[in-house]
């Protein structure tokens, strides 16, 4: 008999401490920080547009819900556009013509420009020499990077590739410049943007567990599987309003010529996903204030659709006679 109660006291103690461990889903901090999130309120962004057969920048006003052209000089062709983090600026890359005269196209006339939306002002920042591959990217909120691959012109066998680093508002940081050996080194690696696997109060992950990807929740160090591949990732976007993580994942099926991806908006709250968006050709996306923006190929010709996330409803969809995206359009 007494061995019995001591055996009953050492279960119930066992409870009592696994009862104590165990977090009440309900006390999760992020439901206060849900509650409390200030979400920005987007006037409006900018994209590129054909104007006239010449890529031009574009600006789109939510609230008046009006087109207009920044920027448009045959001269200067937008090539690539990339918007700050925050929305508050942006860099673009213009070209002034395909040389397609040679084996492999030289993009000729090459600039850097940065523009000011507060001023309505743009300033070239660098030339380029003809390049065969040009890119760019924001390595976070405040360094912005371009890529210019060319050939070397003493070696036929031999690439260059110059990275330069800017600041936010356009100072230059480095100029970085790299020789490599077709034969030897191969054609210079793509870069990429680091994924933003955690989110900003550090309440959730993004992680991988045999190449599949989870949902981690801090509070409670639950996980949930997404079904989705890591390798696939392609972009991770935190919402402003604290609820909502948005992903971007390459599509196995898409072609070299037409790739496409799949965008997948999951409730942090909810723990599961709750809208995918997986129209044909789409290429990128924005996150910015309540708004999902993401340009697709309906047709022939590129356009932009705008996803509200708090009512979770498309409120538009933005198309040109000649096409129109977020960051840059088919060089012809």
């Amino acid at each position: 008999m007494k061995f019995l109660l001591i055996n009953i006291l050492i279960v119930l103690l066992l409870i009592s401490c696994k009862s104590s461990d165990e977090k009440n889903p309900e006390d999760d901090p992020a439901i206060v920080d849900v509650k409390s999130a200030l979400v920005r309120d987007i006037e409006g962004f900018y994209f590129v547009g054909m104007n006239q057969r010449v890529p031009s920048v574009y600006y789109y006003d939510i609230k008046s819900d009006k087109v207009k052209v920044i920027k448009s000089n045959k001269d200067e062709k937008i090539y690539e556009l990339e918007l700050s983090p925050d929305g508050n600026t942006f860099f673009y890359l213009t070209y002034k013509a395909l040389n397609k005269k040679i084996a492999i196209p030289e993009i000729n006339g090459i600039k850097i420009f940065r523009y000011e939306p507060a001023a309505n002002k743009s300033e070239l920042i660098q030339s380029l020499k003809p390049a065969i591959q040009l890119y760019s990217y924001w390595m976070d909120n405040d360094r912005f990077r371009v890529v210019a691959v060319s050939f070397d012109e003493v070696v036929a066998s031999y690439i260059n590739k110059n990275a330069l680093t800017f600041n936010y508002f356009g100072k230059l940081l480095s100029d970085e410049n790299e020789l490599f050996d077709l034969v030897k080194n191969g054609y210079p690696v793509i870069e990429t943007p680091p994924l933003l696997n955690i989110s900003p109060m550090k309440r959730f992950e993004v992680i991988s567990k045999n190449d599949t990807l989870l949902i981690r929740n801090n509070y409670d160090a639950t996980e949930k599987k997404l079904n989705l591949l890591k390798q696939n990732l392609i972009k991770i976007s935190w919402a402003d309003d604290l609820k909502n993580v948005v992903l971007m994942i390459k599509n196995n099926s898409a072609t070299k010529t037409d790739i496409s991806h799949t965008i997948v908006v999951y409730d942090l709250l909810k723990k599961k996903i709750v809208k995918t968006f997986e129209e044909k050709g789409i290429k990128s996306f924005l996150l910015l204030g309540d708004y999902l923006i993401y340009d697709f190929k309906p047709s022939q010709n590129y356009a932009i659709n705008i996803f509200k996330l708090s009512s979770m409803n498309n409120i538009k969809t933005i198309s040109l006679k000649d096409g129109c995206a977020l960051k840059s359009l088919p060089i012809r």
